[in-house]
């Protein structure tokens, strides 16, 4: 019979230098169970391999690739669900576009507006400095970066009752809530937008902490913030995944080594969330994601 998880445990444990009783040791089991576990001849339970996993420092997955179905209960249950915010969460890619459209517009009135909105449309996942740098070289247009985004942040300030969450937030949020998930953002918006935009929608309350990346002064796709918050919360990468838009919400995590799922809400008549809580997470979360 294949044995790769025993293998692994069994290098993992003489990388780290450890005999089979100082292992046990740290395990509370004895140096015969030990012993069993590397000869593939017991079962490992899912508590047991997540200590395994934190004493050897080596993540779940690594012990699971070949050996999934040997772990008793062999489901890696999701209890952080981390989100982007723009085009995941909230509906804003209309405005946004009209807002940079509209302050690049007043630099140069011989722009097309339609145009810049085009333009916007085209570029996923940036924070706001770099599409407004991005559409500009497109343009062949020199302006000041700074002077441009101030004149955005306030558009943005007065109008934020224009981004609306999409269908089905609310509800996934609360049914994730109500099941005692953990739930943050980490977003490249700034952190100060951000949380008008959570205050107007009602939503705030729901996330255990929300991030900027930008602010913090790692964007997207650097993980440094995902990999910190994943420290910090003392929650075990693999019970963690994030929701996302764009191809540099994916790199984004796959840079922090979680599962993620990215979707086009605008392909899906902006109701992923309501679909995925009637079709999906539903019978999920009460089976095989429970805690």
């Amino acid at each position: 019979m294949k044995n790769s998880m025993g293998l692994k445990i069994r290098k993992a444990r003489l990388s780290k230098k450890l005999t089979q009783k100082q292992l046990a040791n740290e395990l509370g089991c004895t140096e015969i169970m030990v012993s069993r576990y590397e000869l593939g001849v017991s079962q490992v339970s899912l508590p047991q391999l997540k200590k395994i996993s934190k004493t050897l420092d080596k993540p779940i997955t690594y012990f699971l690739d070949e050996d999934v179905h040997k772990v008793t209960g062999s489901k890696v249950f999701k209890n952080a669900f981390v989100f982007d915010l723009d085009d995941t969460l909230v509906d804003g890619r209309q405005f946004c576009g009209e807002t940079i459209a509209r302050v690049i517009t007043s630099v140069d009135p011989s722009i097309d507006f339609e145009l810049v909105c085009q333009l916007h449309e085209s570029m996923r996942g940036l924070t706001i400095a770099d599409l407004y740098k991005e559409i500009l070289k497109e343009l062949n247009v020199t302006a000041d970066i700074d002077e441009l985004l101030s004149k955005d942040q306030v558009i943005q300030a007065e109008n934020v009752d224009k981004m609306k969450i999409f269908d089905g937030v609310v509800e996934i949020l609360e049914f994730l809530k109500s099941s005692d998930k953990k739930l943050f953002i980490c977003t490249n918006r700034t952190k100060g937008l951000m949380e008008k935009v959570l205050e107007e929608n009602n939503i705030v309350d729901y996330f255990d902490e929300v991030i900027s990346c930008v602010d913090a002064g790692f964007k997207k796709p650097n993980p440094y913030c995902l990999i910190d918050l994943i420290k910090r919360s003392k929650i075990d990468r693999e019970e963690f995944i994030y929701f996302g838009d764009s191809e540099v919400d994916s790199q984004f995590a796959k840079n922090a080594e979680i599962e993620h799922i990215i979707f086009d809400q605008y392909l899906n008549n902006k109701d992923v969330f309501k679909k995925l809580v009637n079709m999906f997470l539903e019978r999920q979360i009460n089976g095989t994601l429970k805690s």
